[in-house]
């Protein structure tokens, strides 16, 4: 088909009623919309218009890696699917797409100017080598399997390692403490508990979280109560004699254990 038939057969496609701010030709079409949409990318891709090659970068509408990026456009994404929808062959396009930036116009000036546009559009992308070693899929898949286990192992050693450290740690280190401490108390001296575990048990109990320690569930009131001679917060314990005077009495060695 000629290009000047095809001209008409795809501005009559992509403008079948036409408007007051139509263009009335192709040219007019090309000179409005097309050729701003190809400067605009040719300018995003290489950054600059000054080289030769982004002065003529050998657009191919129907190469399928330049039609994905002319279609980012408007003008362009509608003239992609004129060509589909009319059945345009690649001869046809080539022959209507001659303007700037196509692929008509670098060959035209490598013609004239007898000198070859080089393409670098590639040249950062490293040939892929293929591996000359068979790769066993199966062996692949043990050597995987085994390892994911080891490391399973290795992480429930650490657990149960981090697990005693702490039990050793907070649990029989506190409970001697406060052995010691309840045993001062009972020979009259103004000892303070232990005011990290005192301060522990008191935001347990705002929370509600005494409920999940064995033994918890039983009341436990009042939490703290403040003796006339002491500033200090005093843990009341269960089955702890209460005075006259309302406050609690100095809690046994028995007492002050604790389920962790």
């Amino acid at each position: 088909m000629h290009s000047k038939a095809t001209q008409l057969i795809v501005h009559d496609h992509l403008f079948p009623r036409r408007g007051e701010n139509s263009p009335i030709s192709f040219s007019i079409h090309l000179s409005r919309n097309l050729i701003p949409e190809v400067r605009k990318e040719t300018q995003c891709f290489y950054g600059t218009l000054d080289g030769l090659e982004a002065q003529y970068p050998g657009l191919d509408y129907s190469y399928p890696p330049h039609r994905m990026r002319l279609s980012r456009f408007p003008w362009h994404r509608r003239l992609f699917r004129a060509f589909d929808e009319l059945g345009l062959t690649p001869s046809e396009i080539a022959g209507l797409c001659r303007w700037e930036g196509t692929l008509y116009a670098k060959e035209s000036k490598e013609k004239e100017e007898g000198i070859k546009i080089k393409d670098t559009t590639g040249d950062d992308i490293a040939v892929w080598v293929p591996s000359r070693r068979p790769v066993d899929h199966q062996e692949g898949l043990s050597t995987e399997a085994a390892r994911s286990n080891g490391q399973d192992r290795t992480d429930d050693a650490e657990d149960v390692e981090e697990s005693d450290e702490e039990i050793e740690s907070v649990g029989i280190e506190l409970h001697q403490r406060l052995i010691a401490r309840a045993a001062a108390r009972e020979s009259g001296e103004g000892v303070v508990m232990d005011e990290e575990w005192e301060q522990w048990l008191k935001e347990a109990a705002e929370r509600g979280a005494l409920e999940d320690i064995p033994g918890g569930s039983r009341s436990w009131p009042p939490i703290f109560s403040r003796t006339p001679t002491s500033a200090v917060f005093t843990p009341a314990t269960p089955n702890t004699p209460t005075t006259a005077a309302g406050t609690t009495s100095a809690p046994t060695a028995v007492s002050t254990r604790i389920a962790f």
